[in-house]
């Protein structure tokens, strides 16, 4: 057996264990939580939101919206590519036909804008 052929076996084979040691660190089941003596009705209602917290976030969202209603319709165009539809500062200053510089800024001016409407 070659030298490579050893190298790109043994390459495989550690990735192979990389990837199930990074599966069994983000898994959540019935049996890991038995195997670990982790009450599993615990984790679950741990990891449950409470229904003020569910609220807040509603009413949040709810004030979120309003504030951008209040937008021209061109800064809310601006923050929908950008935070909604996951366009990037340059991909947008691209479209625009300006610097990526003037596109961050008019973005730092609205998320301040409407931080302050929010609040």
């Amino acid at each position: 057996m070659s030298r490579e052929v050893y190298y790109a076996y043994h390459k495989a084979r550690e990735s192979e264990r990389y990837q199930r040691q990074v599966v069994y660190q983000r898994e959540l089941s019935l049996e890991r939580f038995q195997e670990e003596g982790v009450n599993a009705e615990y984790q679950a209602v741990r990891f449950q939101q409470g229904v003020e917290d569910v609220l807040i976030l509603a009413e949040d969202i709810r004030r979120l919206y309003e504030a951008l209603d209040e937008l021209e319709v061109e800064e809310r165009l601006l923050i929908d590519e950008l935070f909604f539809q996951g366009v990037s500062e340059g991909e947008l200053a691209k479209r625009l036909g300006i610097s990526q510089q003037a596109v961050s800024k008019r973005k730092r001016k609205l998320l301040k804008q409407l931080r302050e409407k929010i609040e």
